[in-house]
């Protein structure tokens, strides 16, 4: 009696199911290969960066919504006023007695020039109704706390996305930190040592950016967090778990922070790559650093208030 080749295949098969579920077990439940997520390499990337930088819009929407704000938006129809636009045009008035000297031709492609403006507008003005419709708010009713808890989850989940994709977005990064720490914002409260967590996080992968000094400022502004952290502990606590040491360490890094900046944007300055970027990121990127060594020496009048209150006899 022989037996059939489907049998002994699905006899074979059956086998190596039963093996590769055995072995697959002890793989799946050892926690060093428990690695996130990361679809087609895309986090802490190039590409990462560019997605990170696109989803502030629906962030902003979404906290916004969350707080029971509603962003600002011009209902079809609606006038801007000279606060949100740009100044307009002046538009050439012509008459019978134009004293420009100006041609019957040339006012024909006058004309023609004002009507085809005149349709880019209205085209651009129905784009911008279609866009602004989908923020419109219809429901009557205010949003109850449900809803709004419900907005401000997303945007604390769509933060965490993007913070997993860009480590050193610094606006990413400081919302995402705002989040967990304060419990009437955030919808998963942490505790210290997680932001802790967060933080010393976002300074090693800052550092390790050798290209660009964007990066610098973040890892300055997790170390101002980490700061804030302790202080507060500290004067709060009697029995602090933050040690004069651990703040002094945290002080100096985040001086070395602000000189890894200085060095950069001075490799920058002579490579000349900051033309490459906006007079508005370029403002921004001064703005921070500036707010940064405000917090910086403030840190350091801290430090040495609690320095001396240490040393003082009790």
């Amino acid at each position: 009696m022989s037996i059939s080749p489907n049998i002994i295949s699905i006899c074979l098969i059956g086998t190596g199911l039963l093996a590769w579920s055995l072995a697959a077990r002890p793989l799946v439940e050892d926690p060093d290969l428990d690695v996130p997520l990361n679809p087609l390499g895309i986090n802490r990337s190039p590409y990462g960066e560019v997605f990170a930088m696109a989803m502030q819009s629906p962030i902003e929407s979404y906290f916004h919504a969350g707080m029971g704000e509603e962003s600002h938006q011009h209902a079809p129809g609606e006038q801007c006023t000279d606060k949100c636009t740009t100044p307009k045009e002046e538009k050439h008035v012509h008459d019978e007695n134009c004293e420009h000297g100006h041609s019957e031709e040339d006012h024909a492609g006058h004309e023609e020039s004002k009507e085809a403006r005149s349709l880019h507008s209205q085209l651009l003005s129905l784009i911008e109704s279609m866009n602004e419709v989908s923020y419109l708010r219809t429901n009557p009713k205010a949003p109850n706390e449900s809803l709004m808890r419900h907005h401000r989850r997303e945007a604390e989940d769509k933060l965490r996305f993007a913070y997993e994709m860009d480590p050193s977005h610094y606006g990413n990064y400081n919302s995402l930190h705002f989040f967990l720490t304060e419990p009437q914002i955030g919808t998963r409260p942490q505790l210290t040592p997680s932001a802790v967590k967060l933080a010393e996080e976002t300074i090693n992968y800052c550092l390790k950016q050798e290209n660009d000094p964007r990066p610098a400022l973040t890892a300055a502004a997790a170390c101002t967090n980490i700061l804030d952290l302790m202080f507060t502990d500290y004067n709060h606590n009697e029995s602090s778990t933050f040690s004069i040491e651990q703040m002094r360490q945290g002080l100096n890094l985040l001086n070395y922070c602000l000189k890894r900046y200085d060095t950069l944007a001075k490799k920058w300055d002579e490579s000349k790559n900051w033309e490459l970027l906006s007079p508005l990121r370029v403002t921004e990127c001064e703005s921070r650093y500036r707010f940064i060594s405000r917090i910086r020496d403030d840190a350091a009048k801290t430090f040495v208030r609690i320095e001396n209150e240490a040393r003082s006899p009790q």
